[in-house]
């Protein structure tokens, strides 16, 4: 039977009463003896709760984004008020990635048992900088015997005493690659030990490879600054000339990323010098046009930025640009040493993925170069649809285009694939490598 609800009662109800055991299915009710007032103040309750909850939620939003903003400028400050850090943020020297490794233990890096000799070299101004020098395999099965029957436990103090420098000295046929690393790390990080094979892999016989640490990096003494590196970068090209006694055109300056900028500073210092030396070949990988535009791209690591985020803000962005201590410009070095030289052979190498410094920087730099060449300047469009009809198209492998002239040739070697310093190791480092050193020996016996 259904149930009747009395007018009396204090609750009015509406509901759909279903026969036999059905239950309720739903039921709307208004408790009339409620007082307006606890209404009321069920919803002021509820709004409390909801603003506090709002208000938790921006607190963490703001600690969220607000904490990583305040830090990021906090360190962009200190690289204004504070010189000292902002050579630690901008060449990342204590970066070794070799702490549990002995640079003065060459084969830690995979090299033959006295392969490569640590010793050191002075700079002018009293700097000590850690070097390797390495021979080409070849040389080394060739002497292996008069190489093994050595104590060379490093540093060796006298490198001149070595079987190794005899080959490189008194090698007539003997080059030379000066090598120029990038920022962070040491002769013996990353794929750098595998670079210096692939180097000596062009010619397995008369290759030599020098290395060394820039001040303040490895064993280095010092601390880097622009016109510091410039010194080591001389003291290690005096070495070669003076104690190795290799003539320049059977040096090969190569240089990746900061090293590029190394390299662009030397070969432009020489270039003053009457009479000139000129080099067999300069050869700058992942290169950049200048810091200040770099600061506005690169990424440590190809994911932490370091001015990207306030490039947007042109004043703000010129405003630390401007306290730059070094600036590395090296686009006006490039073309200085262009218009300066008698002769060249220079090779710009960088690869489409590289995540740390764009291509863009490497394309605008020969621009810069080729410019250089002109009498009457060439517009970048203008670059640009020359290119277009004179690179040679490598498919997968990328393309390459030469800016030939009566003094030398300027090859940009553009990759599709290296990432910032694998292509290091890659044939196109050593093959550009061989080429330097035929063009100013047609007939250097290579692969013999």
């Amino acid at each position: 039977m259904p149930r009747w609800i009395s007018p009396s009662s204090s609750l009015s109800c509406a509901s759909s009463i279903m026969t036999n055991d059905s239950k309720l299915k739903s039921s709307t009710c208004v408790d009339r003896t409620s007082s307006p007032f606890q209404t009321s103040s069920r919803l002021t309750f509820r709004d409390t709760a909801m603003s506090t909850a709002l208000s938790l939620v921006l607190k963490a939003v703001l600690l969220t984004v607000g904490v990583p903003v305040a830090l990021y400028f906090g360190t962009i400050s200190l690289l204004i008020v504070v010189p000292s850090f902002q050579a630690y943020a901008v060449y990342l020297h204590k970066v070794s990635l070799t702490w549990s490794k002995d640079l003065n233990i060459p084969e830690q890096f995979g090299f033959l048992h006295n392969q490569a000799v640590p010793f050191y070299v002075e700079t002018e101004d009293g700097v000590s900088l850690h070097a390797w020098h390495i021979i080409p395999s070849g040389a080394y099965h060739k002497h292996e015997k008069q190489l093994l029957n050595q104590d060379l436990s490093g540093p060796v103090s006298d490198i001149t005493s070595t079987v190794n420098f005899r080959l490189l000295r008194e090698d007539s046929e003997a080059r030379l690659v000066l090598y120029m690393h990038g920022t962070s790390g040491t002769i013996g990080s990353t794929v750098r030990p595998s670079s210096y094979r692939n180097i000596y892999s062009a010619e397995a016989n008369h290759i030599h490879v020098l290395t060394f640490d820039y001040r303040g990096y490895g064993l280095s003494s010092g601390a880097p600054t622009e016109p510091g590196l410039l010194l080591d970068a001389l003291a290690i090209l005096k070495w070669a000339t003076t104690v190795a006694e290799i003539p320049h055109d059977k040096i090969v300056v190569y240089g990746q990323s900061l090293g590029s900028a190394v390299t662009a500073a030397l070969v432009n210092h020489m270039a003053t010098y009457d009479p000139s030396h000129p080099f067999a070949g300069i050869i700058m990988s992942a290169t950049f046009t200048d810091l200040p535009s770099l600061t506005a791209t690169y990424r440590i690591g190809g994911v932490i930025p370091v001015l990207a985020p306030i490039a947007k803000l042109p004043p703000l962005f010129r405003f630390f640009t401007s306290r730059l201590r070094d600036t590395w410009m090296v686009k006006n070095k490039i073309a200085e040493f262009i218009q300066r030289s008698n002769t060249y052979h220079l090779t710009l190498i960088h690869s489409e993925d590289d995540a740390d410094i764009p291509v863009s920087h490497t394309q605008e730099l020969f621009w810069h170069a080729v410019n250089a060449t002109c009498a009457t300047p060439i517009s970048l469009l203008a670059l640009e649809e020359d290119k277009a009809r004179k690179k040679v198209d490598l498919g997968p492998g990328g393309w390459y285009v030469d800016w030939v002239t009566q003094k030398g040739t300027i090859r940009l070697h553009i990759l599709k694939y290296g990432l910032h310093d694998l292509h290091m190791t890659f044939p196109v480092t050593s093959s550009a490598i061989r080429r330097a050193f035929q063009s100013t020996h047609p007939d250097f016996a290579v692969f013999t």
